[in-house]
């Protein structure tokens, strides 16, 4: 649906949550295009209701809306479409009056508006991901934690509890890609103390439905991440009390992932085939956490080869994803959740046979996807450098052990040029011996990386 043309001249609609058809129209793209696809591994009640409702009622929310649906429009153009200014600019005017909107909500709010706050500030971090302007998503996320911990005990004990769950879990979906990828101008600052105080559900239980167990996985991976961040600061410091503490952190971790699987598993016997995007997802997510949880936080980089069937599950459960996708005409798509593109990218990097990274590479490759923060393409462009950087010099590659392990990439640092359109990427070895650096941009839709 093309809704770039020009404002002269709109009508004015009935409706009083839209000042004119142009509004209409986005918001229609919106709930017709960018629900739908966000929605295609799992029907999420926070997009095609809460959100859905809160446009009708708080300007700020619908001004943000309409700002991410016109980025979405965008994405979807040739970089060399006309269309594409015209949707840049009306992005920018709705984001404007989104923020303007969300400063009087706040200086006018009550404690009963939380809802409403949350909501709109769930949009700004997506709409800054989007763009790339990960200082601002950093800024966002800050605020909507902190507002969280401050209105814990009301939102426990509200009556709306069912909308304000969704939405606190729509926050904890959008934590863990920001704890997976930090740029160096927005380095990721939550602690476990953070997290903890937010009540997350790290004691599985028998679950109610597939859904209730996608909410406690995604608590799960955000505490084993954000338990191996702290090991690896640690370990860059040489604090070996620290590491040692944190470590004991990711055990406990351990375990209650794998009891979560066996919960998870006695879901899947209760759930009917509709849901068979998310079970695979899920599985696939649980492969790869099994996999870091496994290969411990630190050490030669060459402890990821005991771990061969893992990548090669992670990666069969994404490409029967795809293949799921493309039946339903949702392979290039547009997601504001949280998908396969993650555990792919993992896999791509960490994994060293040379045959499984590539199918990795490949699925991110063929099939152009955005889940929030991360493009499939530009992912598989960073992807794609690693490999030729490991792999340089070394002849024919035919197992994970021909890459030996000063030439394994150890740490990766990347700095997002927002009006370039380009990430700066510095890829390290274990021991420090090179650098190299990359640029993954984005621009019409594809990824392409140039050494600096």
């Amino acid at each position: 649906m093309a809704t770039g043309s020009s404002t002269t001249g709109i009508k004015r609609v009935k409706n009083p949550a839209f000042n004119d058809l142009l509004e209409k129209r986005y918001f229609q793209f919106f709930r017709q295009r960018t629900v739908a696809s966000t929605n295609s591994i799992a029907n999420c009640r926070f997009w095609d209701r809460v959100v859905l409702q809160a446009c009708h009622t708080t300007p700020a929310v619908k001004h943000a809306v309409l700002a991410l649906s016109s980025l979405h429009q965008l994405s979807s153009l040739p970089f060399d479409d006309g269309r594409g200014s015209q949707h840049r600019i009306y992005a920018e005017r709705q984001h404007k009056k989104a923020l303007e909107e969300a400063r009087t909500l706040i200086a006018t709010s009550t404690p009963e508006d939380v809802d409403r706050i949350l909501i709109a500030c769930i949009i700004f971090i997506i709409f800054e991901g989007v763009r790339g302007d990960y200082t601002a998503v950093s800024v966002h996320m800050d605020s909507g934690r902190a507002i969280v911990a401050q209105h814990l005990d009301r939102l426990k004990a509200t009556s709306r509890r069912k909308d304000l769950e969704e939405i606190e879990h729509a926050l904890a979906r959008l934590d863990l890609p920001a704890i997976c990828f930090s740029d160096q101008s927005s380095p990721y600052r939550y602690t476990l103390m953070d997290f903890y105080h937010t009540s997350p559900f790290l004691t599985p239980c028998r679950f109610q439905d597939i859904h209730e167990a996608q909410v406690s996985l995604v608590d799960l991976a955000r505490w084993l991440l954000l338990a191996g961040d702290h090991i690896d600061f640690a370990e860059l410091h040489g604090d070996l009390r620290s590491m040692a503490k944190y470590q004991a952190e990711k055990v406990k971790c351990a375990a209650q992932v794998e009891e979560w699987y066996g919960h998870f598993l006695d879901a899947v016997d209760r759930t009917d085939n509709s849901d068979r995007l998310l079970i695979l997802t899920l599985k696939l997510w649980h492969s790869c956490m099994t996999m870091l949880i496994r290969a411990e936080t630190y050490g030669p980089e060459m402890r990821y080869d005991a771990f061969m069937p893992l990548f090669e599950r992670t990666v069969q459960y994404g490409e029967q994803i795809v293949e799921r996708l493309a039946d339903r005409n949702h392979t290039r798509s547009f997601s504001l959740e949280l998908g396969y593109i993650i555990p792919i990218y993992v896999t791509a990097t960490r994994c060293r046979d040379p045959y499984l990274r590539r199918r990795a590479i490949d699925l991110l490759q063929k099939h152009p996807r955005q889940e929030g923060v991360w493009k499939s393409l530009a992912a598989a462009a960073v992807a794609s450098r690693w490999v030729a950087v490991e792999e340089e010099g070394l002849g024919q590659v035919r197992y994970s052990t021909d890459v030996p392990e000063h030439r394994r990439i150890r740490f990766i640092d990347t700095q997002v040029d927002i009006e370039g359109k380009v990430a700066s990427v510095k890829l390290t070895t274990r021991g420090g011996e090179k650098s190299h650096e990359v640029s993954a941009g984005w621009k019409s839709e594809s990824a392409h990386v140039t050494p600096n």
